[in-house]
């Protein structure tokens, strides 16, 4: 038995469906322009910075309280 043509089967699931079938092709780039992705890399890195900066300060803080052990009086 032939095995079927998985293009003709999502085509066809398509058409019943009365969807366009190019307008959910993965290789498609037309929803994004340079712009909206420099702009969505750019808030992903500050977003990364702010986080980095906060983890930072709370490790610093944490060092800073670790109470120094003093010797025993003679």
């Amino acid at each position: 038995m032939p095995t079927p043509d998985l293009n003709f089967c999502w085509y066809y699931l398509c058409h019943l469906l009365h969807l366009d079938p190019d307008r959910y092709d993965w290789r498609r780039d037309d929803g994004m322009t340079t712009t909206e992705v420099a702009v969505v890399t750019f808030l992903l890195v500050a977003a990364a910075i702010v986080v980095v900066g906060i983890i930072y300060a709370a490790a610093r803080s944490n060092a800073e309280n670790i109470p120094v052990p003093e010797a025993p009086a003679p």
